[in-house]
């Protein structure tokens, strides 16, 4: 009986989470569709004239972000697939942040100090050889080249 009553619960569980994983995946969806969406309006901007600097700048950023979120994303549905974290999915969204703030500081022509360049070079290695042991050194049963 008590084996019983424990089936049924994960059956449950694992039926529920299945429900909540596809309106997850939905609202992932739209989030991405408006993220587009916004995207594409600071384009339209860009073209209407004014300031175009400013309008450019914002399209960078706009398009630079949306990146970030489609890689962000793509780690989730991947977890929903495996039904585990994998490092390398998380760490992928990371590099791409930092790859996406230095473009971003180096576009609007900010001044960078030596400390703030050598600190992104030094995340970057570390993210890139985390993610290449976490490839390396992947579970059993995973094809690290297939990844």
């Amino acid at each position: 009986m008590k084996a019983l009553k424990q089936i049924s619960m994960s059956l449950i569980f694992d039926s529920a989470l299945k429900y909540i994983i596809n309106i997850l995946i939905i609202y992932i969806i739209v989030i991405l569709v408006l993220s587009l969406g916004k995207t594409l309006y600071t384009v339209k901007l860009l073209f209407a004239g004014g300031q175009i600097d400013v309008n450019l700048s914002h399209a960078i950023t706009d398009i630079l972000s949306f990146l970030v979120m489609i890689e962000l994303f793509r780690s989730f549905i991947e977890y929903f697939k495996a039904k585990r974290i994998r490092l390398h999915s998380m760490i992928d969204p990371a590099i791409i942040f930092i790859v996406r703030e230095l473009i971003i500081q180096l576009y609007t022509h900010e001044n960078l100090k030596n400390n703030t360049l050598v600190g992104f070079g030094i995340l970057l290695l570390c993210l890139g050889i985390i993610r290449s042991l976490a490839l390396l050194f992947s579970p059993q049963g995973e094809n690290p080249a297939a990844l």
